[in-house]
């Protein structure tokens, strides 16, 4: 674990960037990987879907490019993006989860 000045910036940067909105479009452009075959709104749709617990007919319903989300939907979205990315670097070994971390 990092200590000193440059943890606590680290601190103040993810609490920093916590609170940005992500729109939903960047979130796809992120997180969904296009598949061929499949329509790439419909997955991101239900991509969106997944991290809100918005149903994919309300999010359809924010227009072709999500405008019309409700404004707390771009917060819960960039809480999703952090979590995947901390879940990239457990993926990687950049970071080990503590021995104590819940397991489900």
């Amino acid at each position: 674990m990092q200590t000193g000045s440059n943890s606590r910036w680290n601190g103040n940067r993810i609490d920093t960037i916590r609170q940005l909105p992500l729109e939903p479009m960047e979130y796809c452009r992120r997180w969904v990987t296009p598949e061929p075959g499949r329509n790439y709104r419909k997955v991101c749709i239900n991509a969106i879907a997944q991290v809100t617990g918005a149903s994919p007919k309300t999010i359809k319903d924010w227009g072709p490019e999500f405008s019309r989300c409700p404004k707390y939907i771009p917060r819960i979205l960039r809480q999703a993006d952090l979590i995947n990315q901390f879940k990239q670097l457990v993926a990687s070994g950049s970071i080990t989860l503590p021995p104590d971390f819940p397991v489900e």
